[in-house]
């Protein structure tokens, strides 16, 4: 086990008991904790808004103490009987790792809240947290958490870099996972589709419908557009191909940035951010942590952790009522 598997492993175990303080002995004193931000997309750009945007549950960056210290006030009549948190799978580094966790309580406020989670834990050379990258449904965090108030828009001025294409020397999974996004921002579906294998599958979060994005269940393209669950890639690429031809952007597609990934054997866990004109001229501008499983014939599963309150904000899906 890394230690960054470790610290991160442990950082789970005390969140699921609770412990504020076994949070914090885990973590280096200038430690931040990171939650995406919904509409508003200045305040989860750590570069723009260093102190994020002052909201909770869906704040950006926030130094770990301010956080533990908002946790503590907030106590246990948050969630009068716990709020579990069940590791499911970890992409192992020895610097960064990724933990897919799926979390399970029931709100003061009386809704059950229940999010599945992408943690990304970078550690110090002691072991120690420096930085935690949390991507959940922001959508259902939003809706349970957060009362359901409303989060106002903002956009990024600036328009990403080109994509790297990663090391010379990387390792086959890594180069198949970053041969997504050239092909994806030139709208080349056929050169996605043919990166996948015949039976390979797509996650992403389902809003309230929590049972139909269970990890290991299946989910259902049909019912609430991008807040699907669990289905085949054939039926995501028609549905990805439908909303080409229908117009949705002005752009060619989603042009993505990989900025960050961990490299596990067959697993590929990549950190980016993608840009998009819509049809309308809106702005998409999401943040991603993807979990891509290359397996011999090519990319097998992928599990996109994204902010699906931005989602549901442009593109007309309300990710809490359906459709």
């Amino acid at each position: 086990m890394t230690r960054a598997v470790r610290a991160g492993m442990d950082f789970i175990s005390a969140l699921d008991r609770g412990s504020l303080g076994g949070l914090a002995r885990l973590c280096a004193p200038d430690a931040t904790w990171w939650v995406d931000t919904g509409p508003d997309r200045r305040g989860g750009d750590p570069d723009l808004a260093p102190t994020g945007s002052g909201r909770f549950p869906l704040h950006g960056v926030m130094r770990m103490d301010d956080k533990l210290a908002l946790m503590r006030a907030l106590g246990p009549g948050a969630f009068p009987t716990g709020c579990r948190q069940i590791p499911r799978r970890v992409v192992a580094g020895d610097d960064t790792c990724v933990i897919e966790v799926e979390g399970y309580g029931v709100h003061a406020g009386g809704l059950e809240y229940a999010n599945r989670y992408g943690f990304v834990f970078d550690v110090d050379p002691a072991g120690a947290v420096v930085a935690v990258r949390e991507y959940l449904d922001t959508s259902h965090a939003q809706h349970v958490v957060g009362g359901g108030a409303a989060v106002p828009r903002s956009s990024l001025d600036r328009r990403p870099a080109r994509a790297a294409s990663g090391p010379a020397a990387a390792p086959r999974p890594l180069r198949a996972a970053l041969a997504m996004w050239p092909a994806l921002a030139r709208g080349d579906l056929d050169a996605f589709g043919a990166l996948f294998t015949a039976d390979a599958t797509w996650w992403t979060d389902s809003g309230r419908h929590r049972d139909r994005g269970r990890l290991h269940g299946w989910g259902d393209l049909d019912a609430n557009g991008p807040f699907h669950g669990r289905v085949p890639m054939t039926a995501k690429l028609a549905a990805m191909r439908a909303r080409l031809a229908g117009g949705a952007y002005r752009s060619a597609a989603v042009e993505v940035t990989a900025d960050r990934w961990v490299v596990d054997d067959t697993l590929v866990a990549v950190e980016a951010h993608g840009d998009a004109t819509l049809g309308d001229g809106s702005r998409y501008q999401n943040r991603y942590l993807w979990i891509v499983d290359v397996r011999a014939g090519g990319i097998a599963e992928v599990r996109e952790y994204c902010d699906t309150l931005h989602i549901a904000d442009l593109m007309g899906f309300d990710a809490e009522v359906g459709r």
